[in-house]
């Protein structure tokens, strides 16, 4: 009896999990927007320019929550195209809600990315990568509630700060849109994520 009522219980705890992934359980706060716990900021000062919350929202692998992330852009965008061609600084947030390896991070992250660019393009971000890669192998593990940002400045290229700490500058100019491959791409790390940080639902 025990066995019949869980195989039937586990399907719906599923279709619960997807579901929360699926809506980000992104809430309105006061000044800004909670997905999972997380506020993100209506608006941040990043370079002396005002950018603004263009979406945010919850990645999930699985049924496992794994981070909750936000883009900040100076205009919005609705597609992927929009984002890869706007203009001045561009701010992605990300942000912890379960403990996860980072060496396994940065890993899945350049396999989304080749999968995403053609091999030319892609081939101009490996030294960015390496260097993320480094990253994420130094800090090991990134735990609940720790974060990083990665802003796109233009007279520094890619600058990735870690608990707010700065702990890289990556010159090669190509870096920044390579890695929104990894959210924008055709085959996202996340889809569900990849409509939230567009701005939708």
């Amino acid at each position: 009896m025990w066995s019949f009522a869980f195989h039937r219980l586990v399907p719906g705890l599923l279709s619960l999990s997807l579901a929360s992934g699926a809506f980000a359980q992104a809430t309105a706060a006061h000044g800004g927007v909670t997905v999972d716990g997380v506020v993100f900021d209506k608006e941040v000062q990043v370079a002396g320019s005002t950018l603004r919350l263009n979406g945010a929202g919850l990645r999930t692998k699985f049924v496992f929550k794994v981070y909750a992330a936000g883009l900040y852009l100076a205009t919005p965008a609705r597609t992927p195209a929009d984002i890869y061609a706007a203009k001045g600084p561009k701010r992605l947030k990300v942000s912890f809600v379960r403990e996860t390896d980072a060496t396994t991070l940065g890993k899945t992250m350049s396999q989304v990315m080749s999968d995403n660019l053609p091999r030319e393009q892609f081939g101009k971000c490996i030294p960015g990568l390496v260097k993320l890669g480094e990253l994420f192998s130094e800090k090991k593990k990134m735990g609940v509630g720790e974060m990083f940002t990665v802003d796109e400045i233009q007279a520094k290229a890619t600058v990735i700060s870690i608990n707010n700490k700065v702990v890289a500058e990556i010159s090669e100019p190509e870096f920044f849109a390579c890695l929104m491959y990894n959210y924008f791409g055709e085959r996202p790390a996340d889809a569900n994520l990849k409509a939230a940080l567009l701005g939708g639902t």
